[in-house]
């Protein structure tokens, strides 16, 4: 039976509304994921709005303090964290992360203790001393759902501002299921994952602040005067990285203080532009055997080296069996991004 897209008589807000009144029904522990950013802002907000109709006095919410963020934003997430009606767990743990140079995904740890970092732990931060976790333990993005939730009870939800339209892989995540779609399962069984916001456009986002009285982070502003995307993230990632140098129209203090802690993203700010991507997915999109060796010659670390050449072998098994859905460049690319991190959706599902 194929999925035909309807347009149906109701509004972003309200179907939100009615999805994180499902979550609240159907979990026992709800919780926000929040960034400071503008879409988890608004799925906070509204999650407080559906909380108080079940007489919930406070929204559970966690951030994860990723070290590289700008003062703003931090600044920004520690005003809600004194709101009365927030309850706010705010992480600073020792983070396995990737930062972009020039073609290759390196890891990195966000708040290494072994390294200078950007700026110091917050007092209230929960550490991996106050959540009595030996010093040597480093999450990653998948074990650290599990350590979220690690302080609440039954089935919980982790409600983000995760929206379908910024990303491709978002997307396709949004529509693998007919019925709740915006609920998928998380690292940990315990936790789904749940995206109430996923059909809103940028537009939405800022129309709901304007209706409601919401003040947004102040980045933003500053975001649209230079002229670059609106997005509240690190900017050593793959696609942040490709316009490091960005920051300097919008949060020049935040971009020394980076450049200070890692001085081999000046390489890739000055050279980046120089970098003949095609002619690297020429040399090995012939075949998968030319992925494989990009593997071979470009992931350093072992652990993801190992992970990175079944995930490959598995990718392949299934292009024979869906001829198209896995084409060799774009694999080639999405593992030039990390994609090999994850497990990676068909570029479009088996013809019938």
């Amino acid at each position: 039976m194929s999925r035909v897209k309807q347009y149906i008589d109701t509004n972003v807000r309200d179907e939100a509304i009615k999805r994180i009144q499902h979550i609240y029904d159907t979990h026992d522990t709800v919780i926000v994921a929040f960034s400071g950013g503008k879409d988890s802002l608004a799925a906070l907000h509204l999650t407080w709005e559906v909380a108080q109709r079940h007489g919930i006095k406070q929204v559970p919410v966690i951030f994860r303090d990723e070290e590289l963020i700008p003062d703003s934003v931090v600044d920004f997430v520690n005003e809600y964290r004194q709101k009365p009606w927030v309850d706010m767990t705010w992480f600073c743990v020792p983070l396995l992360s990737n930062k972009y140079i020039m073609g290759t995904v390196v890891e990195y740890t966000q708040w290494e203790p072994a390294r200078e970092y950007l700026r110091p732990i917050p007092e209230w931060a929960a550490t991996l001393e106050t959540l009595g976790l030996p010093p040597e333990t480093r999450a990653d993005q998948w074990t650290m759902d599990e350590l979220a939730i690690a302080a609440f009870k039954g089935k919980v939800a982790i409600i983000t501002g995760i929206r379908s339209s910024e990303s491709l892989m978002r997307y396709r995540a949004s529509v693998n299921k007919l019925n709740e779609n915006y609920i998928n399962a998380s690292s940990t069984p315990r936790a789904k994952l749940c995206k109430p916001l996923f059909d809103w456009e940028e537009n939405d986002v800022f129309r709901y602040f304007f209706d409601e009285g919401i003040k947004y982070c102040p980045i933003y502003d500053a975001q649209v005067l230079a002229g670059v995307n609106l997005r509240v993230s690190t900017p050593l990632h793959v696609e942040a990285a490709k316009r490091i140098g960005q920051l300097r129209d919008y949060s020049p203090v935040f971009y020394g203080q980076v450049m200070d802690l890692f001085p081999e993203m000046l390489v890739q700010e000055r050279y980046f532009n120089e970098l003949d991507r095609e002619a690297i997915v020429r040399r090995y999109s012939q075949n998968f055997e030319g992925v494989r060796a990009w593997c071979m010659e470009n992931i350093d670390d072992e652990k993801w080296l190992h992970k990175a050449l079944p995930e490959l072998g598995s990718i392949e098994a299934r292009e024979k069996n869906s001829p198209g859905a896995y084409p060799v460049d774009y694999v080639l690319k999405t593992f030039m991004g990390g994609g090999y991190k994850r497990v990676l959706l068909p570029q479009r599902k088996k013809a019938k």
